[in-house]
């Protein structure tokens, strides 16, 4: 069959007023844009005041457009009611442009239901158009805070809803696909793992020296990187020469707390805030990524790690383990920095079992651009060609 014109309506997605937002789902895109015409459409409420009034933005690259639409919104709670119906009032109008420019789309792709949702909804009753879902949300669980569980009524109603009237159903892990099926309503889901970017992580040659672990992550609560901390200063009491690298901090909290355990700058670096090729840049110099957070759903960085060469130390937990086996990673029990710290001893006595070209050439044979959207491609066909 012929490339596919495919229009992806998204609740997540990075743009200039939140450039991390969703960057999995953007790689995803790309990946699927390789054998099919993706067509991108995501409406952003801004109230940082970066935005002033209604601005559009299209980006075009080879089979991907990208149509971001950003608006001024208040945090009030008329704002909020009136950013709701401005926000679906846009999307509308940018989905109506692309009919009149490319025709109908061949099918739909909805990334995450609350609320793209919406539109997929209203373009199956509208135009007779199907859609596929896909759920990157990790809430279907008891850690997260604001877990399904715990939602309004109206948010479990319209979820449930959205994932009933889809023709198909994707998430990257198969903990989150059962926590829909455990939590929401029973669907059959395609499971396709999260897309590394390839032509950045790889592995390179590196000289010899100080062992360095490395952390990557947005630092948030959920992550414990407190923890990582905790049991790295255990860890250098055993007399080990090792560093921390820890890449994402937003703030200098967990600096002054390295600060006030006795860590100094020569044991552990915090980066903050890096782009996207420097992650890859520092992971190929490191030799451990550490991952300790309490709960997961499929972490992108696990991929990239790999990709780099690197094993992994991380948490039990979500859809970690589906991710890795004994052959690249040492996987402990979450919330405990005595085992964290034994796993990075471990790990150091036992680095030799870890082969690093073969972790590499294993993570790049299934998590490369052209191996998941060629998956992507398959779900489409299967769709497009089903009869119900």
């Amino acid at each position: 069959m012929t490339r596919k014109k495919i229009l992806w309506v998204c609740s997540w997605y990075p743009g200039k007023t939140e450039p991390f937002n969703g960057d999995f789902i953007q790689r995803h895109a790309r990946a699927a844009a390789l054998y099919n015409d993706v067509f991108v459409i995501h409406v952003a409420g801004d109230s940082t005041g970066i935005i002033q009034q209604t601005e559009k933005e299209i980006i075009k690259t080879e089979g991907l457009t990208e149509h971001l639409v950003y608006f001024k919104k208040s945090t009030s709670f008329f704002g909020r009611i009136m950013a709701h119906y401005r926000w679906l009032s846009l999307c509308k109008q940018a989905v109506r442009k692309y009919m009149v420019e490319n025709g109908k789309p061949d099918m739909v792709h909805v990334h995450i239901p609350y609320k793209a949702g919406m539109l997929g909804l209203w373009l199956k009753a509208k135009y007779k158009l199907r859609y596929v879902l896909s759920e990157h949300w990790g809430i279907y669980n008891e850690v997260e805070v604001l877990n399904y569980a715990n939602r309004k009524n109206y948010f479990k109603s319209f979820t449930k809803k959205a994932f009933q009237q889809a023709s198909a159903c994707h998430s990257v892990s198969r903990y989150l696909a059962d926590g829909v099926n455990r939590l929401v309503v029973s669907k059959d889901f395609t499971i396709i793992h999260n897309v590394t970017d390839t032509d950045l992580f790889f592995p390179v040659n590196k000289t010899k020296g100080i062992f360095r672990f490395i952390h990557v992550s947005n630092m948030v609560p959920l992550k414990n990187a407190e923890g990582i901390v905790r049991a790295f200063y255990n860890f250098l009491q055993i007399g080990v020469k090792a560093q921390l690298w820890m890449v994402g901090n937003q703030d200098n909290k967990l600096k002054f707390y390295a600060d006030s355990i006795g860590l100094g700058s020569e044991n552990i670096l915090f980066f903050g805030e890096v782009p996207y090729a420097e992650v890859a840049h520092l992971m190929q110099q490191a030799d451990c990524l550490l991952v300790n957070s309490n709960i997961e759903n499929s972490p992108c960085v696990i991929g990239e790690a790999l990709c780099c060469g690197l094993p992994v130390i991380a948490t039990k937990v979500g859809g970690i383990p589906e991710l890795v086996d004994e052959s690249n990673a040492i996987l402990i029990q979450p919330g405990n920095d005595n085992e964290l710290c034994n796993a990075m001893q471990l790990l150091i006595n036992e680095n030799f079992r870890f082969d690093s070209k073969k972790i590499a050439e294993n993570a790049i044979s299934k998590s490369s651009y052209p191996v998941i959207g060629k998956k992507f491609d398959e779900m489409y066909l299967s769709v497009i060609t089903s009869k119900q």
